[in-house]
């Protein structure tokens, strides 16, 4: 019983969002250290990346192997890369990023994975000097002996990608629109595309010299066999024509074969996968156990291995370094119109009704409550409350099921305000329990504390005769008057 009530607490809590049934480790007395990067911590999260730099450049200057500082610190140092900028300044700390990102790359201990990351992020830094130089870039890592065939044979493939779309972007305009020609193809832009696929050619066969099962590397073989053979049409070499198509049947034969075998693979690798996340979000009876103890206190914070997964490298900030439109960042963060209306909704003074959410709990709120996913939530003068309910099973032990309702919940809320910030932190205390069999209720006080503000906030969680409870006010404490009113007003049967 107790394992079906804990699985439907998280999925009406968090709505089908999964909470990581092993909570971290609690938070523990920072080394000077490691307050130094906290300290540079705040300043990232207020993007103010030059007073970041300083605070770990000072702190490596006497700690010169702090791994975490290392590795936050070119993360700050891209964040101040101006995209699409070519003053000699910007150029210049382009070229030390690239410097440093690749010291680490000598001189840091990466996985496979992620060295893999943070060389896709020295190329995004390439991107930013021009379309030669990020082929140079390519050209030195295929032509470099000291990399594997296979890493190589990837840079050839990238190579030979370019070269396709060299000769695509001249031939499309030849391709026929309702059966006819779209226009005639210039005399020098034929010879240009001719040598996009001569030369793409030379790359995907080097590719696939130094791995010869490589899907990519045939793929775009195939397609550059097809486009000599468009070239071929518009030249009106039916000769030249003829042998392409034979190559490009022969290699499209060849591609189809690999491209079965590695989706069989890659199926089977889903597969497998499925199986592993299911096996993960089973909860065994030891979890189960963890969950339904007595929660008493805890506190949290991101980690710093947490914090340099998040930060570096920074593959996928980066990503207008490649299209100057695409400003991912900045679709992320609400407007300041936003932010304001939304503010100003949160501190408007509303009037207050009798509300019950179900037969068996009466509450005042302010008049603007209305539902939402999994329960009923209201505003008024600066505090959110929130409502969610679930069934009350016949058989079951009450304390388990509220200690996990706090411990479910709380989570959802640590992990919600500790990925707002890379330096918030999360504290939650219990209270007090109150009320007896068969209504108990737990009421804990909690604090969601960033480098620039302090939220309060009380969680309770109630047993009703059938229902159970997990009641959120955020934005006072318990002492406050606007709390007390609700908290007064609140009748369970």
């Amino acid at each position: 019983m107790i394992r079906k009530i804990f699985v439907a607490l998280v999925v009406l809590l968090l709505a089908g969002a999964w909470v990581n049934s092993k909570l971290p480790a609690q938070s523990s007395p920072h080394t000077p250290a490691e307050q130094e990067i906290r300290a540079a911590l705040c300043d990232i999260d207020s993007r103010d990346y030059q007073a970041a730099q300083k605070k770990l450049e000072r702190l490596l200057q006497s700690d010169p192997k702090n791994i975490y500082a290392r590795k936050i610190l070119l993360h700050v140092e891209a964040k101040q890369i101006k995209p699409d900028d070519k003053s000699p300044e910007n150029i210049a700390l382009i070229k030390k990023v690239i410097e440093d990102y690749g010291e680490a790359l000598r001189t840091l201990q990466f996985t496979p994975d992620e060295k893999r990351q943070v060389e896709s992020s020295i190329l995004f830094f390439y991107r930013q000097f021009g379309e030669e130089a990020l082929k140079q870039e390519w050209l030195r890592r295929a032509s470099d002996q000291s990399r594997t065939p296979e890493e190589r044979a990837e840079a050839y493939v990238v190579l030979a990608s370019k070269s396709w779309d060299c000769s695509y972007r001249i031939t499309s305009i030849h391709q026929a629109q309702a059966g006819k020609p779209i226009g005639p193809v210039p005399k020098p832009d034929i010879e240009k595309a001719k040598a996009c696929v001569a030369e793409g050619m030379a790359h995907a066969n080097q590719a696939i010299t130094l791995d010869p099962e490589n899907e990519a590397a045939w793929s775009y073989k195939t397609n550059l066999l097809r486009e000599g053979s468009k070239l071929a049409e518009i030249e009106g070499n039916q000769t030249q024509k003829a042998s392409y198509d034979n190559q490009y049947n022969e290699a499209l034969k060849h591609t189809e074969q690999l491209s079965a075998k590695y989706q069989a693979e890659r199926e089977k690798e889903a597969a497998k996968e499925a199986e592993e996340q299911k096996k993960k979000e089973s909860f065994t009876p030891e979890q189960e156990a963890e969950f339904s103890k007595e929660l008493v206190e805890f506190k949290a914070e991101n980690s710093l291995d947490e914090v340099v997964s998040e930060l570096f490298p920074m593959q996928m900030e980066l990503t207008s370094l490649v299209a100057p439109v695409a400003n991912s960042e900045a679709k992320s963060e609400p407007t300041p119109t936003t932010r304001s209306q939304s503010s100003a909704l949160l501190q408007e003074k509303r009037n207050w009704k009798a509300f019950a959410p179900d037969e068996d709990l009466t509450v005042d709120l302010p008049d603007n409550v209305g539902p939402t996913t999994g329960g009923y939530s209201a505003a008024s003068d600066g505090v959110v409350y929130s409502i969610m309910s679930m069934a009350r099973p016949a058989s079951q032990s009450a304390d388990d099921i509220l200690n996990t309702l706090a411990r479910t919940y709380m989570g959802f809320l640590r992990r919600g305000w500790l990925s707002g910030g890379l330096a918030n932190r999360f504290e939650l205390k219990l209270l007090r329990k109150e009320g007896a069999s068969p209504n108990p209720r737990k009421v804990y006080a909690y604090k969601l504390t960033s480098c620039t503000e302090k939220k309060d906030g009380v969680l309770m969680v109630q047993a009703s005769q059938r229902h159970y409870y997990t009641i959120d006010v955020r934005g006072a404490v318990e002492t406050d008057p606007r709390v007390q009113r609700f908290l007064r007003s609140l009748k369970v049967k």
